[in-house]
């Protein structure tokens, strides 16, 4: 697979993902930070896990891509991620049938509309990222430049919300944590082999983020074990990184047969 192609696929995901940042700032007047801007998103998401499915489909394989035999050993740095991420759900799913006869019907709609859009976020990003990106990063050969090269790339992905007004010192923030999480899940996905474990992660932990925003539920504090956990993850994974056997990696995208 050319480069070029995967620029142009990585091009057309930011295009689609821009658009609905401009659509919902310029168009509806609704503001980075809103959970009515995933009733726009939706569309966008949508699109974009259609285009990538038929990216993949034409120019390689979905195993080439990262969804291949899942490796078990792999799951040792995933698990407690996991559960962490399960108990957030289990907050905002007591939050919403404890207020449910007080929720307006629109607002039953958002949550339910919050739900499907952070599925496809979950899988557009860990396939862009983690999936096409990574794997065209030869990182079997250079494991250290194409985790933190993807972790750059899925970090600056989040500059589109300037278009729908982050403010500034969100923007910083969120560049750094993105980048942060951006190296642990390509770690994690060179690991496992496999990435349907880190996009049902994904779309779990958006979901229980914005939700809880949504519901008015607390989670500061499972947040930032999570951080915690994330970064010292990183920290023991880079060092012990060269040991890492990624002979099970197939490389670069190849076309399929």
């Amino acid at each position: 697979m050319k480069k070029r192609i995967i620029i142009v696929s990585a091009a057309v995901v930011f295009l689609i993902m821009a658009l609905v940042m401009a659509v919902s700032a310029f168009g509806f007047g609704i503001y980075y930070g809103d959970p009515e801007l995933l009733r726009i998103a939706i569309f966008g998401e949508i699109l974009t896990a259609v285009f990538l499915v038929w990216f993949i489909h034409r120019n390689s394989s979905f195993a080439a891509v990262g969804f291949s035999p899942l490796k078990i050993r792999g799951l040792v740095w995933y698990m407690p991620i996991l559960l962490i991420v399960l108990y957030q759900v289990v907050l905002v799913v007591n939050a919403f049938v404890a207020s449910y006869d007080d929720l307006s019907a629109a607002t039953i709609q958002l949550v339910a509309i919050i739900f499907v859009t952070t599925l496809f976020v979950g899988f557009n990003e860990e396939v862009l990222f983690r999936g096409i990106i990574l794997r065209q990063l030869h990182p079997e050969r250079h494991p250290y430049r194409a985790i933190v090269i993807s972790a750059a790339l899925f970090s600056s992905f989040h500059l589109l919300n300037l278009i729908a007004f982050i403010p500034l010192s969100a923007m910083v923030f969120q560049l750094g944590n993105t980048f942060l999480f951006g190296l642990f899940f390509a770690l994690i996905a060179l690991k496992l082999n496999n990435l349907w474990p880190l996009i049902f992660f994904h779309a779990l932990w958006d979901f229980s983020s914005i939700a809880a925003d949504v519901l008015n539920v607390n989670l500061a504090i499972p947040n930032l074990v999570t951080q915690v956990f994330v970064a010292l993850a990183i920290l023991i994974q880079l060092l012990l990184l060269k040991r890492h056997d990624f002979s099970h990696l197939k490389g670069p995208l190849t076309p399929s047969v």
